[in-house]
Parts: structure tokens; C-alpha cells; sequence
């Protein structure tokens, strides 16, 4: 392997998404909703469904959550579609969900709206494109809270104004295990930029993977805050780059040798906990991007980071034991790698 070592930053950077927050004038905010009032908001969306336009023609269906058993939405988690609000079923709530599952649209989440655009890699432009139409297509239909003044009115005070948050999930390894993760957390946070975990607010850190985002809503423009996210994940990448190179060049062999343990144990492991498998792709992933493993594809590695998650194997292979969704993310993993 070369010592000169060439990282794509797609390697680094695994997907940007865009959300809007909205709520209707007309009803009180989430918090205060009865369930008459919540179904009335879901009748509104579902009838709306088709009207929802997008700059890629993305065909939208309709999902009652009522509908869908707990595992089932605990899945559209795992794919980052919904949040984990979403499993409260003291209210009504609903979804629509483009055909490439790309725009999603969460009805009576925090918000009555959270419309999402999430592409792979640094493309927080495109996203902001396609939620934004889908927006400006709802908002010809239906009145929203607005004042001239604040902006977009939402129930999080942090949310006021644009109602948007750019996010942009990255894989992080080198600078989590220099302990780097810290100093970063502290010094964005100056400039409005939160850390959260791989499922947004409140999850844990897990796999080396983390999320960016603006904190700050109020008082600026949408593509001001698309730009700062773009140039701060571009350069968090930079360093990440700086400190995987560091890492190889000061002990190669230990370096490749971890890698190769964990595509060991990977291949071979007859059962593997969800939180172990994580582990072990993010080390995967790493050695993957910088050449030292040479026939894993990035994004079959991606792909499993969501088909090996425990309620996607409970909704896609019907198993509910624990003991069982571990031997069978085994079989998976042998499967695709």
C-alpha cells in the first residue's frame, strides 16, 4: 500500500439531508393537540398527497402510522426516515414517503410538518432543492403559521425563522480514537453547529458515525446555513484525512492489522450483537476507503449499516428473538460480503 494515501471525501461523508419545520395557523402546536385535532391534520396531508410536487417528479404515498406495527416504524428509524418521536402513538401521525424513499414528510412529529430531503454524500444544495418545492407545493394549499417578523413559527423556540436544519452525517474513526471528538464538539458549538448521535437527538455515538447541523434558525438565510455546513464538513473531512494518515504512517502494521481482525471476525462470526457489527464496519470502512481492503464496496457497507439493524431483520426475516436477529446478522453479512 502506498504511503501517500488518497481518501474520497464520500468515503468520510455519507449523506447530507435537509428538514423544514411547519405547522399549520389554524391548529394548536403538537404539544397541545387533541386526538380530533390530530386526526383532522393527517386528513389534510392525506388528501394533499398528490398535489406534493418535486424538482425529481418522485411519485408520494400516504402511510397512516397507526397502521404499522412498532417494529415496522422502528425499521423507517434505522433508515433515518423517522424519528423515534414517531413511535408515541398518543396522537395521530403519518408519513409520506417518495417512491426512492429519498423526500420523507412527518406529519404531527414536534412540528405538524417535517418535510426532508436526504441525498448520499455532500449534497445539501440538492436536498434543499427538493424539500423546498415540496414546501412551496403544500404551502399553496394550506395556510401556515408565519409572522412577518420571526419567520416560520415551530414548537421548538430554536426552530423559529427558516425552520430549516442541515445536517451531514459523517464517519469519523480517526479523530474519535485520538480523542479529537471533543475539542470539535466544543469549538463548532461557537459557531451554532451541534454534534449529535448516527439517529439525531439524544442517540449515542455509534460506529464512529456523527451528525452536523445548525443550531441556529433565526436571522439567516437558508443558503448562509447550507454554505457554513458545507465548509465545516469539508474541512472536518480534511482533518479526518490528516489524522487517518498520521495514524497509518506512525504504525502501519498495527494499523492493518486491526483492520484485518475486524474483517476477520466480520466474515467468520457465527452470531454478532447490532452494536458489535458497527464496530467492526466502521473499522471495515476505513480500511476500505484507504485501499487496505481492496473488494469491499463503500456502499455494501453502507446498505448494511441499515439491513443489520435489529428491527430491520424483525420486519424483513420475521425474527423477534435476540439470540436469533444475532445469528442472522450473521447470515446477512456472509450473504453480501
Amino acid at each position: 500500500m502506498s504511503e501517500n494515501i488518497n481518501i474520497n471525501n464520500n468515503d468520510i461523508i455519507l449523506t447530507s439531508r435537509v428538514r423544514l419545520a411547519r405547522n399549520l395557523s389554524d391548529y394548536p402546536f403538537v404539544t397541545k393537540l387533541n386526538n380530533e385535532q390530530s386526526k383532522e391534520i393527517l386528513d389534510i396531508f392525506r388528501n394533499l398527497t398528490g398535489d406534493i410536487k418535486t424538482s425529481d417528479n418522485s411519485k408520494m404515498s400516504f402511510i397512516d402510522l397507526s397502521s404499522m406495527k412498532q417494529y415496522e416504524k422502528a425499521a423507517l428509524i434505522e433508515q433515518h426516515i423517522l424519528s423515534p418521536e414517531m413511535m408515541n402513538e398518543n396522537i395521530s401521525r403519518g408519513l409520506i414517503l417518495s417512491q426512492d424513499q429519498k423526500t420523507s414528510i412527518l406529519i404531527n412529529e414536534e412540528d405538524h410538518l417535517r418535510i426532508q430531503h436526504m441525498e448520499n454524500g455532500l449534497n445539501l444544495y440538492k436536498c434543499f432543492e427538493i424539500a423546498n418545492e415540496a414546501d412551496d407545493s403544500i404551502e399553496s394549499k394550506v395556510k401556515y403559521a408565519f409572522d412577518e417578523t420571526l419567520g416560520y413559527l415551530t414548537c421548538c423556540p430554536t426552530n423559529v425563522g427558516t425552520g430549516m436544519r442541515a445536517s451531514v452525517m459523517l464517519h469519523l474513526p480517526a479523530l474519535s480514537q485520538t480523542n479529537q471528538i471533543e475539542n470539535l464538539i466544543h469549538s463548532l458549538s461557537t459557531l451554532g453547529i451541534v454534534f449529535r448521535g448516527i439517529y439525531g437527538e439524544g442517540s449515542d455515538f455509534k460506529g464512529h458515525i456523527f451528525q452536523i447541523s445548525n443550531q441556529i434558525t433565526l436571522g439567516v438565510e437558508e443558503k448562509a446555513t447550507i454554505e457554513l455546513i458545507n465548509t465545516i464538513a469539508l474541512d472536518i473531512a480534511k482533518r479526518e484525512k490528516e489524522c487517518r494518515n498520521k495514524l497509518y504512517k506512525a504504525n502501519k502494521f498495527e494499523f492493518e492489522d486491526r483492520i484485518m481482525r475486524s474483517l476477520g471476525i466480520f466474515k467468520n462470526a457465527v452470531k454478532m450483537t447490532s452494536a458489535e457489527a458497527l464496530k467492526l464496519i466502521s473499522d471495515i470502512r476505513l480500511g476500505a476507503s484507504m485501499g487496505i481492503i481492496k473488494d469491499i464496496e463503500i456502499s455494501k457497507l453502507n446498505k448494511l449499516m441499515q439491513d443489520i439493524m435489529p428491527a430491520s431483520i424483525t420486519k424483513n426475516y420475521n425474527i423477534t428473538d435476540s439470540l436469533e436477529r444475532d445469528i442472522k446478522r450473521c447470515e446477512i453479512i456472509k450473504n453480501i460480503i
